[in-house]
């Protein structure tokens, strides 16, 4: 099936030679100029991927981030001139899976999309293994749907792909530390450059969903200079 990329940015150049350059590669693409534009559409429409752009006309790119992450968790790539540190933490901790700045190499988008998307479908380098959950504490991996799952509710924590990725990862880890290299490769392969910083903005956002779901706050533990750990008993 086609994939399907909601660009949105309020350069009609860049969207039109973005929507040509994804049919080029095998992807279906809509865009909007505005915040109000793309709240329209995804009222009527689902996508595999929205490319965000931080400067919009009638909104702050960050507070239209927070409004897609309260209400879906889609693979969101943010797209800005901004180069700040700053930007691309609070964009991170706000919930995107990238951050991606001006000018750009498309080919290099393209790269961080696919990436992305791999690890929405529970793609990426890990270990092979037979099962079709992991569980630990109250929590089921269901690995063959990508979601997780409170066991005792039986209710679905709404994580992120890089989220998922992350937990994912931590729990094939059996309680071994991951370091901050090994996350990198896992879960965001080669073809996407994250700092330390992105990674644990990742972490301190998973860590409160998972207290939220199982009231423990502990369950990933930091080992200071070395990773993480997920402390559990993973079956």
């Amino acid at each position: 099936m086609e994939q399907k990329i909601l660009v949105v940015d309020d350069d009609q150049q860049v969207t039109s030679f973005l929507e040509r350059f994804f049919a080029r590669h095998g992807y279906k693409s809509a865009t909007a100029a505005t915040a109000a534009e793309l709240f329209k559409i995804l009222e009527t429409e689902s996508f595999d991927l929205i490319i965000l752009d931080l400067i919009l006309p009638d909104e702050d790119g960050f507070e239209v981030a927070k409004r897609i992450r309260s209400e879906m968790e889609t693979p969101l790539i943010m797209l800005t001139a901004r180069d700040e540190v700053y930007d691309r933490i609070v964009g991170l901790e706000l919930g995107a899976d990238d951050y991606v700045t001006k000018p750009y190499e498309p080919r290099e988008l393209l790269a961080r999309m696919r990436s992305v998307m791999r690890r929405y479908a529970g793609g990426g380098s890990r270990p092979e293994t037979s099962a079709k959950a992991l569980r630990f504490d109250a929590l089921e991996i269901d690995l063959i749907r990508s979601v997780v799952r409170n066991i005792h509710n039986d209710s679905e924590l709404r994580l992120t792909s890089t989220e998922f990725a992350l937990l994912r990862a931590l729990a094939d880890a059996q309680g071994e530390v991951l370091t901050r290299e090994q996350i990198l490769t896992t879960v965001y392969g080669n073809s996407v450059q994250i700092t330390d910083r992105a990674i644990d903005a990742h972490v301190v956002r998973l860590r409160k969903k998972l207290g939220g779901a199982t009231q423990n706050e502990d369950l990933i533990r930091t080992v200071h200079g070395v990773g993480y750990k997920l402390a559990a008993l993973v079956s």
